[in-house]
């Protein structure tokens, strides 16, 4: 798993959040496929996607989003 991008998210609570998007990379003939795996807080806290730069921390209920163009 690597880390592929990170941007930041502002939260419903006032706070600023940073968000880590992992993906796994692989190879075939003359391709180079990388999925997506993994989306999360800095710190490795879950996050679940709502839709492109809307998140909600699972163990919060705390909504973020994020203004990036490159937004998960």
């Amino acid at each position: 798993m690597v880390l592929k991008r990170l941007y930041h998210a502002h939260g419903s609570d006032g706070e600023d959040y940073e968000v880590h998007v992992y993906v796994e990379p692989a190879s075939h003939t003359n391709a180079h496929i990388e999925r997506l795996a993994k989306v999360c807080l800095a710190d490795g806290g879950g996050l679940r996607v709502l839709s492109k730069g809307h998140y909600e921390i699972v163990a919060t209920g705390v909504r973020l989003e994020a203004d990036d163009p490159q937004a998960v």
